[in-house]
């Protein structure tokens, strides 16, 4: 049983989490839970088999393991491709990537405000937690293009709709 399991067993009176508590999660953990410990509201995390504990308003997060803690840059490096993004903010998953704004979701990919997947200028790194499907990594798009498609959608959309209006107005 991984440490992340024998936490979940030690409390099983599981808080019912706040706004607050989501605004102190930084948004690569995936698996989370308030419970009261020694009289103090915790949030635990799980850090793949480890897990991980803080006190808000605290943002400093110490592993259940070795009771160590882990730096908001550790946590930050296990994003993929965050070292190609700008303006990340952990806590949100907003960066931006060639000046585009983009976001990390929680089924751990990278999109674009239009939903559609980024794609970056380099292969996954080893021990990342993202995976591209072989299906997405063939049919790579450039991003401008990306837009230039969506575009001519709309602009087909609107010469459709504009047309209805005008069969339905004569």
């Amino acid at each position: 049983m991984i440490l992340w399991e024998k936490v979940l067993l030690k409390y099983p009176t599981k808080l019912q989490p706040s706004e607050e508590d989501a605004e102190y999660l930084p948004i690569i953990f995936s698996e989370w839970f308030v419970a009261y410990d020694q009289g103090e509201r915790v949030i635990f995390a799980r850090l793949h088999d480890d897990c991980v504990w803080s006190v808000p308003p605290s943002k400093t997060w110490t592993s259940y393991n070795t009771s160590k803690d882990t730096s908001l840059e550790t946590l930050t490096n296990l994003v993929p491709y965050f070292h190609q993004v700008t303006d990340f903010d952990l806590y949100t998953g907003r960066a931006k990537y060639n000046n585009k704004d983009i976001i990390w979701t929680p089924i751990h990919q990278w999109k674009y405000h239009n939903n559609r997947t980024v794609h970056f200028n380099e292969t996954l790194t080893e021990g990342t937690n993202s995976e591209l499907s072989s299906n997405e990594a063939s049919n790579k798009l450039n991003p401008d293009e990306d837009t230039a498609q969506v575009k001519d959608l709309l602009r087909q959309a609107e010469t459709t709709v504009t047309s209805a209006i005008q069969k339905l107005s004569s």
